[in-house]
Formats: structure tokens, sequence, C-alpha cells
């Protein structure tokens, strides 16, 4: 059964507002802290992004909970709202389709290595794994024309990926690193390049200065950089030449309304797009996150 945009948006809201992300983390970089066990987190990630090809909104709806005090698991369900995409066919006349659906589910783990906390200051190191399901459609049609695999809402090919995060919190300030390495097996001849990641992110307490008692609300500015490469694609034998970088620059605001409720937006800006494929030259992207601790 395929679901219209609507009910996925009220399917999407459900899941984020009923499963158990971490409670004090980055809006994209990962935090090297594990979640406890008895705080299981959900959060909503509505995302928009716009290329040459492409304008895709869609809600990560995403569950977190710690198994012990070392491990943590985030599983994460895209729900695709509304994908537009813009290709050309065999004979170069343009063509352009709507999309929506489940896109590829990813469950993380995270694995913590070394963890010191003292007061307003703590050193954080973990090790990273995930697992991508090929549960997203990836052979949609327009009028009989095969929309290109990149403009999908997934590639066929199951996923993973391994990866190290480090964070350094100093009473208002907060560092994290994280480094990613990530591969797709290939599904009906064509296999996604593999891609390392390294994105970084500083974040600032600008309220309150100094915590007092029954002090609620919190605001921090949130500075990340996301960069990208990617090894070429293969369709059949044949390369994509798809290969190169790409480095979006994130800045962001959080919004601590309560201990347990809290509000993130950001927007990306492409500062180097290399990467030449179906989805066009990076123009923009924007995200509004809430999450709640249980």
């Amino acid at each position: 059964m395929r679901l219209a945009p609507p009910a996925i948006a009220i399917v999407a809201l459900v899941v984020a507002g009923a499963l158990p992300t971490p409670a004090r983390a980055n809006i994209e970089t990962e935090d090297g802290g594990v979640t406890s066990p008895e705080l299981p987190t959900a959060r909503g990630f509505l995302r928009y992004t716009e290329t040459g090809d492409l304008r895709d909104l869609r809600l990560d709806a995403q569950a977190i909970v710690g198994l012990t005090t070392k491990i943590e698991l985030r599983l994460t369900a895209p729900l695709v709202l509304h994908r537009r995409v813009e290709f050309a066919d065999a004979a170069g006349r343009g063509n352009d389709k709507a999309l929506a659906g489940l896109g590829d589910v990813r469950l993380r783990a995270k694995v913590s290595l070394f963890q010191s906390d003292e007061v307003m200051k703590s050193t954080r190191f973990a090790a990273l794994a995930e697992l991508v399901a090929p549960t997203a459609e990836h052979d949609r049609r327009d009028g009989g024309v095969e929309i290109p695999r990149r403009l999908q809402l997934g590639t066929g090919g199951w996923g993973s990926g391994i990866g190290a995060v480090v964070t350094l919190v100093r009473d208002r300030h907060r560092f994290s690193a994280d480094a990613w390495l990530r591969h797709t097996t290939r599904h009906d001849g064509f296999r996604a390049g593999p891609t390392a990641h390294l994105d970084v992110a500083y974040w600032f307490r600008l309220h309150p200065a100094r915590f007092e008692t029954g002090e609620e609300l919190e605001v921090r500015l949130v500075a990340e950089l996301l960069a990208t490469y990617r090894v070429e694609s293969r369709a059949g034998e044949r390369g994509a030449d798809d290969e190169g970088f790409e480095v979006w620059a994130a800045p962001g605001l959080q919004l601590y309304v309560t201990p347990s409720v809290q509000l993130e937006v950001n927007v990306r800006i492409p500062v180097v797009d290399e990467i030449e494929d179906d989805l066009g030259h990076r123009r923009l992207g924007a995200g509004l996150a809430v999450k709640i601790r249980f």
C-alpha cells in the first residue's frame, strides 16, 4: 500500500512522538555521549533540500534508546513527504515527477569507548556503526521512462558504515567531530559510490551564561561543517563520473523550552560542490526538529 503525502506526514508525527536521539547533541554532527537507558528520546527532523534537479521535503522520525550506559541505538525512518525530480530521457526530452513514500531505514549503533565527566567539563569518544535497509522504492518510472537511480527514493542496495566521534565540553562551549566510511551494495547493476564523511560542530550556550536554580530555558548557537567525498558510482561496467567533494556549512539554533523538550533549526549552504550527478548543483537546505526526552 502506497501512502499519500498527508497520510505519510501523520504517520511520521505519530512515530516521532511515540518512539524513544541524544538529549544533548549537535543538530547534524554526532555526539560522543550515550543516551541514558532511563531517558529514551524521540526526534522528528523536518528537512528540505534543493539542488538543480531536486526538491526534497522529508521527515526523519528517529528513536534513540540507551541499551546500557555504554551502548546506544538510533532508528531513523525517513518519510519523504514530497520529492520533485527533473530528468531527461534518452532522447534528451525533459521530464519531471513528484515522488513520496518511505526512504531507506537506518539503524545506528554507538559504543562509548571513553567518557570523563566533571563539573561543566566532559571528554567523550565513541565508535559508530550503521546498517541501511533498502526499504525505499528504487525503480519508479514516468510514462515508461525510468527515473535515474540517484533521483529515486532509494538505491535498492543495502548500506553499511563505520565511524567514530569525539566530543569536548568546556562550560559554555562544545566541540564535536565525527568521521564515517559508508558503502552501498550493488542492485540491478547499479552501485552507489562509497563515501567518506567528516563533520565538525561547535556550539555556544548563549543563555544562560551561568545556570541558576530553577532555570529552564536554554539557548545555543550551533555552527557545523559537513564534508563528503564520494568515489565514482557504477552502472553496469560504466562509471557514472560522479566522484568528488561536497561541503555544506550549517549554522543553527537550539532552544531548550524545558529540560525534556528541545527545538532545533538550521540552514545548509553549499561551500564546495564538485560532484556532477543527476541531482544537479547543490543549492540550499534547511531543517526544523522537535526532540522529546521521556
